[in-house]
Formats: structure tokens, C-alpha cells, sequence
């Protein structure tokens, strides 16, 4: 997710914000449908009050098979197929069984997306797993996502893509053989953090470009490797190939990380259905899915080929920069220039989309009441969600400094796997308790049962490797449920509420008037 999956979303439907004359701010639906549509329809109005209001537009129903098919694979397409493939060697001991994984994990992404399609065309005014959440289950499961998203996914993902990002960067003044400083890396993400946010804030169409502009870089990225695989393999050199399924080894809880590895290069499938409301029939959605997903799977089996049939076992297993040795080795020191730069390039315009996004989603939960009113704030003259641009650069911030790469990537996981096994339970609920609902089409009740049930594997098994980091997400996510009962349902402590309101009050003034913001 990594959630690089922002990055074509916001440059195919993406526009940002607009603002009026009187200084309000309003989210417009061009952005919010890529990840939210706007989800008043399904609040309750006792919920809605204090939130910010905002008005939305009707979208243009103009996105034919072509156009979506190339939306939903550039969605899915990201950075984790330059950090993840050695990790999950490494995890399974085999190239065979890793690329087993690798293909497995596809096939649950196709299932799952397809369910999540018919999700979104049974309930064409969402814009996601909040409205779902909140409509299956009520505002508990709604409210923690948002809050999980806010302080965890949208942040955590964006912090790994930069740290991928910054190690590529720095690999040519290191050389191939040399590992860069963890701290030179760390400084590096930060510092493409900052230029980012400021963009952010200055202007949601200059970051759009942006993200427009880097898709290009990483969808070539990829094709230059398939390309370095090619050429591996007529030359005879199948390297790891051989090995098959040699050295296989599974624990339940080191498979479970595999999943997780690679799972973490497919996010972004869970975006596909926002363009439901986009096309020209809604129909078209499964098609596009099982034309983008397969295709997907295959540019994946194709990268990971191409990587094992050029570096030995010890250099794919012992690299950081796995890219960029694949590419050293085939084509000599240009592969240390070229590779590094595509890689930084497509890695940068994954995290601004990932963050333009993210962002975006923080302001619309506040605006209506989901998490803290000063997160819903717009600049007046950039019409940017500013301080929700600045919270999240913050908490990403935080999750680069202070916690490892891998323990990102297992709290991602965990957390998102939670969810989507949710949504699965809520495609089966939903078919007995609302058959009458509209729907385009309809998967087959297998198909969320297996992805459910694949979702139940992710969230218990690493609880046997890895109790610890583990634990630290699920009682992040406990800790989480008093929150909602004190501060939006105010049914726990009701006697500090207007404590509370007087102090969101304050503080709302406040960065109002240094941000100049409202």
C-alpha cells in the first residue's frame, strides 16, 4: 500500500478542493470519489452535527473498459515489487514456493476485488469501507476505521514508499556492494516528506500533477525490468529458477509474513470500485477487474523472474536494493544510475498520491465528527485541507524515525486485513439481509467466504511468530473503542462534552488564525 495505489487515483479523478468566496472550504466529489464519496445519506443526524458541511458535484459517467482497466492496474502497481521479493524468499526459502506466493496472493486479490465491486455497486452512494462499515454494522466499526486510517494506514504506507524511495536514491554514492546509512535514508525520507507536504498545502493540483506525471515513471520502471528478465533468460542464464521448490520451509506464522509482503505490493486493489460512479455501465467493473488483476499478476511474476534469473541466491537474498543489483549486474554501472532514479522517481509520486489522498480522507472524517474538528480545516486562499496535510506528514514522520521497516509493513497489514476481512463478511451479510438491494452483478458466496477466511489466517497466525508486534496492533485497535464512546457518541464521561467542545473550539480558533484557515 502499499497505499501507492493514491497515485493514479488522484491523477484520474482527483481534483482537490473548492473553496468560496466567504473562506469555507468544501471537499468537492472529484476527489472524494476516488477514495470517498460524500457519506451524509448514511449518518445519522444526530452524528452530523458540529461536523463541517461541504457540497459536492455529480461525476461524469465518461470511463469506457480501456480506461478503467489501465486505472485499476496502475492503482495496484507500486513500490513494493522493488522491497518486498527477497523478504519473501527469505520467509518460504525457495523461489518456487515464493513465487507461489506471489501468485497466490493475486488470485485473493482478484477475489476479493471483485467483491468489493459488487459492494460498490450495491451501494453506488459509498465511497468505501467506511460507508460499509457504518452501514453493516453501525458507527463503532465506521469511527475506527477512520481513526485507523488517519493515525496508521495512510501514514505508515506513505513512510515505507519514502524509505524504499530513499535507500534507491542513495544506492549510486554508496555503490552496489555498499549498505547507505540507516540515518542517511531516514534524513532523505523526511526531507522528501517535507517537500511533499509543502506542495500539498500549496496546491492540490500541483500535486496532482506530480502524482500524474511519476505514474509514468513507475509503470516504465517495471517494464525495464520484464525487459532485464528477457534478456536474462534468452541468454540461458536461469539462475534460482533451477532451484525450484529446493530449501522449501513453512511455519504458519513465516507464511503468514510472506502474504503480508507481498500482499503489501498489491494494495491498492481495494480502490478499484471508487471509479464505479465513472463508467459508462456499471457492468464493465468485473470485466476491467479480471482483465487488470491477471495482468498485474503476471508484470509481478514477471519482475520477480527477472530478479531471480539474473542474482545469485546470497545477492538476491543479501540485497537492499534489489532493483537496482539486478540491473548493475546485467547492464554494468548505467544499471546503477538508471534503475536507482526510476525507482526514487515512481516511489516519490506514489507517496505524494498516497498522502494527497490520505490527507483528504483525514478532512472529510472530521468534517463529520469522526476525528477532531481542527483536522477539517482548509487554507482559504490554497483551499487545501492544510492541517490535515501537516497531522498526517507528522505522524509519517514518526513512523520513519522510530520504527523498523518490517514492523511497518506487519501494522499495515494486520490493520488493513482486518478491515477487508470485514467488508467480506459484509458482502455475505448483506446478500440474506438485503437481497433486494441493487446490484450489477453478483460474485459467488465462495469467493468472500475464501477471502474471509484468508483474512482470518493473516490476522491470527503471526500472533505465533511474533506475539509482540502482534499485540501492538490489536491494542492499538482496543484502545481505539473508548475514544468513541468519550468523544463522538458521548455516551462514556457525557460531563466533560461541552469541556471538550470548548476546547476543539479554541484550538480550531487558533490554528485558524496562524494557518489562516476556517
Amino acid at each position: 500500500m502499499e497505499d501507492d495505489a493514491q497515485s493514479v487515483k488522484t491523477s484520474a479523478s482527483l481534483s482537490g478542493l473548492s473553496c468560496n468566496r466567504s473562506g469555507e472550504g468544501t471537499i468537492s466529489e472529484t476527489f472524494s470519489s476516488s477514495y470517498l464519496a460524500h457519506h451524509d445519506s448514511n449518518i445519522p443526524e444526530a452524528s452530523r452535527s458540529g461536523t463541517m458541511s461541504g457540497s459536492l458535484s455529480k461525476l461524469k459517467k465518461e470511463l469506457g473498459l480501456v480506461s478503467a482497466v489501465s486505472l485499476i492496474a496502475g492503482t495496484i502497481i507500486g513500490s513494493g515489487i522493488f522491497l518486498t521479493p527477497n523478504d519473501i524468499v527469505k520467509q518460504v526459502g525457495s523461489p518456487g514456493m515464493a513465487l507461489l506466493v506471489w501468485l497466490i496472493s493475486g488470485i485473493v486479490v482478484l477475489f476479493a476485488s471483485l467483491c468489493y465491486a459488487e459492494l460498490g455497486t450495491a451501494l453506488p452512494a459509498s465511497g468505501g469501507e467506511y460507508t460499509y462499515l457504518r452501514h453493516a454494522f453501525g458507527g463503532l466499526p465506521a469511527f475506527l476505521y477512520s481513526w485507523v486510517s488517519c493515525l496508521v494506514v495512510r501514514p505508515v504506507s506513505g513512510g515505507i514508499i519514502l524509505l524504499t524511495c530513499a535507500d534507491y536514491i542513495t544506492r549510486p554514492f554508496y555503490g552496489g556492494d555498499c549498505e547507505p546509512p540507516a540515518l542517511t535514508s531516514k534524513l532523505i525520507a523526511i526531507a522528501l516528506l517535507a517537500f511533499i507536504t509543502c506542495v500539498g498545502c500549496l496546491s492540490a493540483q500541483w500535486s496532482a500533477n506530480v502524482s500524474s506525471l511519476l505514474l509514468f515513471v513507475k509503470l516504465l520502471a517495471i517494464f525495464f525490468l520484464i525487459v532485464l528478465g528477457i534478456v536474462s533468460l534468452s541468454q540461458g542464464h536461469y539462475g534460482n529458477l533451477e532451484h525450484g521448490f529446493q530449501n522449501t520451509t513453512i511455519k504458519i506464522g513465516t507464511l503468514a509474513f510472506s502474504f503480508y509482503d507481498s500482499l503489501w505490493a498489491y494494495d491498492g486493489w481495494n480502490n478499484a470500485n471508487y471509479v464505479t460512479g465513472e463508467l459508462k455501465d456499471p457492468k464493465l467493473l468485473p470485466v476491467a477487474l479480471a482483465i487488470a488483476v491477471p495482468l498485474v499478476i503476471l508484470c509481478y511474476l514477471m519482475v520477480n523472474v527477472a530478479y531471480l534469473s539474473i542474482l545469485s541466491m546470497a545477492a538476491f537474498i543479501n540485497s537492499q536494493a534489489i532493483a537496482v543489483d539486478a540491473s548493475q549486474k546485467l547492464i554494468g554501472d548505467a544499471g546503477l544510475v538508471i534503475m536507482p532514479l526510476l525507482v526514487a522517481a515512481s516511489c516519490c509520486g506514489a507517496a505524494n498520491g498516497t498522502l494527497f489522498a490520505g490527507a483528504r480522507v483525514s478532512a472529510e472524517s472530521a468534517r463529520r465528527g469522526d476525528l477532531p474538528r481542527i483536522l477539517g480545516l482548509i487554507h482559504d486562499s490554497h483551499c487545501t485541507p492544510i492541517t490535515a496535510i501537516i497531522f498526517q506528514a507528522l505522524m509519517s514522520t514518526f513512523y520513519i524515525v522510530a520504527v523498523p521497516i518490517d514492523a511497518l509493513i506487519l501494522f499495515f497489514s494486520f490493520v488493513s486485513w482486518l478491515f477487508y476481512g470485514a467488508c467480506m463478511v459484509i458482502v455475505i451479510i448483506l446478500r440474506f439481509r438485503e437481497p433486494a438491494l441493487p446490484r450489477a452483478f453478483k460474485v459467488p458466496l465462495v469467493l468472500p467466504v475464501v477471502v474471509a477466511l484468508f483474512a482470518v489466517f493473516l490476522i491470527i497466525t503471526p500472533f505465533y511468530q511474533y506475539p509482540i508486534k502482534s499485540s501492538s496492533a490489536l491494542a492499538f485497535m482496543i484502545l481505539s473503542v473508548p475514544l468513541y464512546f468519550i468523544f463522538v457518541s458521548r455516551r462514556l464521561l457525557p460531563s466533560i462534552g461541552p469541556k471538550l467542545d470548548k476546547a476543539s473550539s479554541w484550538s480550531v480558533r487558533a490554528v485558524q488564525f496562524f494557518l489562516d484557515a476556517s
